[in-house]
């Protein structure tokens, strides 16, 4: 009885053949069914009544490993939704953050589809353990006004902007021009995701665009390179030969540098995600264009799909390597927030800090040897030498004395 409670919920997001005819991208005429083997239609992009029905019935499948979180309701009542992914879901625990994220331009569709199929092969097939190690968040849909602007049934006049007609990618608090780079009030979108960047500190990111084939890496505002940049090219190109080798023809992934460039080198903008996770949150964020069609005909989302997985579970395989630990007090054992830094490296709020509820910290770096300081108020700093392999993970357990500690008692 529960379920057919849900299903009469949804019937408002079912299409009608007329409605199917009108908007040949949209084929899925129906939310999921208890009997179904799959979830995420194999070749077509969900209205939004079944993209959210989607999102609850992987919930509702998999509850030891999958939950739905509501981020922000918008003023148009459609909702900025994310599945938080990790094996066992109900106990806290210290896991690298990562962050998938699409169409925050609305005209750029096949990311939509592409995160819903990750969301479901994670799911079904964890290759490698994946929701084991990490805590990943897929939301799809950044901007569902955009999308879906002529009504929740078609994507037939998708725009890039969202309900205001603003690019949300221009919106972020920028390092370099400002709180309001482009003259706007931080739209409803944008104050729902520097919400969610502030209560949840994601570690690593990708952010799905349309419209090229490229891997997009920091920054976008400033021409000085990030002080991590022999890490981005690494895994970018990385990205860019797994995607050629994967796409038919050898003809995909292969635009600017051989499908990998730098935000400015690219052309410079102000006021975008990828630089706002990067600067002021800290996050490692690329932005992924996946094709150069935005509104990629549905037919061509399975071929799409075999050509970006690989790549796209090797970035997220990324989150596990590097430099892992956790911080805390050599009295207590209580985790403590801590900055670490690479003196001579960092710059540009490249270095990270280890988080107040577990003391865990993940810094990604490419091959080499580091001196790693360890600071926090209150305790003596430490320094340590670390040397990283490629596609490796050193874990370190950083114990932290307290300055009253240190000073001896005072003779009576």
């Amino acid at each position: 009885m529960k379920w057919i409670a849900f299903v009469l919920l949804l019937v408002p997001g079912w299409l009608t053949p007329s409605l199917r005819a009108q908007d040949p991208l949209l084929t899925t005429d129906r939310a999921p069914t208890p009997t179904q083997h799959r979830v995420v239609p194999a070749a077509a992009y969900p209205t939004y009544g079944v993209y959210e029905a989607i999102l609850y019935e992987l919930a509702r499948r998999y509850p030891d490993r999958c939950r739905v979180e509501v981020w922000g309701t918008l003023p148009s009542g459609r909702r900025i939704l994310a599945l938080k992914l990790t094996q066992g879901i109900r106990q806290e625990r210290a896991r690298p953050q990562v962050l998938c994220t699409a169409a925050m331009h609305g005209d750029e569709l096949a990311g939509y589809w592409v995160l819903l199929r990750l969301a479901e092969d994670l799911l079904t097939n964890d290759e490698g353990g994946l929701l084991e190690q990490t805590v990943i968040y897929i939301n799809p849909l950044a901007n569902p006004d955009g999308a879906y602007a002529a009504g929740d049934y078609s994507l037939a006049a998708a725009r890039r902007g969202n309900a205001n007609g603003v690019d949300l990618n221009r919106n972020y608090p920028d390092p370099d021009d400002g709180r309001f780079p482009d003259g706007n009030a931080h739209q409803p979108e944008t104050r729902i995701f520097m919400r969610a960047a502030e209560r949840r500190s994601f570690d690593l990111g990708i952010n799905f665009h349309g419209g090229a084939e490229l891997f997009n890496y920091p920054w976008d505002t400033f021409r000085t390179r990030h002080p991590d940049t022999d890490w981005w090219r690494k895994v970018s190109r990385e990205f860019a030969q797994r995607a050629q080798h994967d796409g038919p023809g050898g003809t995909y992934f292969k635009d600017r540098s051989n499908g990998v460039t730098n935000g400015h080198d690219w052309y410079p903008i102000a006021g975008s995600r990828q630089d706002y996770m990067n600067y002021y949150h800290r996050t490692r964020e690329a932005t992924v264009e996946i094709t150069n069609a935005k509104r990629l005909p549905a037919a061509e989302l399975p071929t799409l799909w075999t050509s970006i997985r690989r790549a796209l579970l090797g970035y997220l395989r990324e989150a596990t390597y590097g430099i892992h630990g956790t911080v805390t007090d050599r009295v207590t054992g209580r985790p403590v927030l801590a900055h670490l830094t690479i003196p001579g490296h960092d710059q540009m709020q490249s270095s990270v800090y280890s988080s107040a509820a577990f003391g865990d910290f993940y810094r990604y770096l490419a091959p080499g040897t580091y001196r790693l300081q360890v600071s926090a108020p209150g305790y003596r700093s430490r320094s340590l030498i670390v040397t990283l392999a490629d596609k490796q993970r050193r874990y370190l357990h950083v114990v932290l004395e307290r300055d009253s500690d240190l000073v001896p008692a005072r003779k009576k």
